[in-house]
């Protein structure tokens, strides 16, 4: 038990003050300072937070005999952690394995067939996601919402690659005459970025008409 009187001896001893100089920074006379650490009186509301502000401790540890020092103080219960950002991070490292899957089967094995399967776990993650954010509408915050259109935005640029080289590939097929292959790659390329830059464009735009 340490008692609040022993409490403003002890801080006032602690910064090298006489009970004159405590008295000058709190505007009270050196009386009431002397009372108060004898514990015949007791500061009011409006010095006990002077007397915390100039000590930096907090008010609970001055007026609570239970605490001897500020660290005895129970720790603010802080929200239980959402986990967004640790969500986010699996989800992208798992479309990031998924690329590298597809360029493995696409590129190096330039097997059709894998190439095709190798996107069905991408389809799998997105709707699993989407599933998950449907299920749980009671949930939803701004928060929540930002989440679902940053994952989005990060899935149109990790997933919208290969499934339109694919179908530039086999538009190739159709054509009489042969295309160079680096000239497919280029055309790939550019129609890739412009379907990943107008679905970027759209999430925002829904996402403005949702406000």
């Amino acid at each position: 038990m340490m008692k609040l009187s022993d409490k403003i001896v002890g801080l006032r001893k602690s910064r090298g003050m006489s009970q004159e100089t405590l008295a000058e920074h709190l505007n009270v006379s050196r009386q009431a300072v002397s009372r108060w650490e004898m514990g015949t009186a007791m500061p009011d509301a409006a010095n006990i937070l002077r007397l915390s502000k100039l000590f930096h401790v907090t008010a609970d540890y001055l007026l609570d005999d239970e605490y001897q020092s500020d660290s005895d103080l129970p720790g603010i219960k802080e929200g239980k952690p959402d986990g967004v950002h640790q969500i986010m991070a699996f989800l992208v490292v798992l479309e990031a394995m998924i690329l590298i899957l597809q360029f493995m089967t696409t590129i190096i094995l330039q097997n059709l067939f894998f190439g095709v399967l190798s996107f069905l776990p991408f389809v799998a993650v997105v709707g699993g996601f989407e599933y998950a954010y449907q299920k749980r509408t009671n949930e939803r915050t701004e928060r929540t919402s930002q989440f679902r259109k940053r994952f989005y935005k990060i899935s149109a640029w990790l997933g919208t690659y290969f499934p339109v080289r694919l179908v530039i590939m086999a538009l190739a097929a159709f054509y009489p005459h042969p295309i160079h292959s680096l000239v497919l790659e280029c055309v790939a390329a550019v129609v890739y970025l412009m379907a990943a830059a107008l679905i970027t464009l759209e999430l925002e735009k829904r996402a403005l008409r949702n406000h």
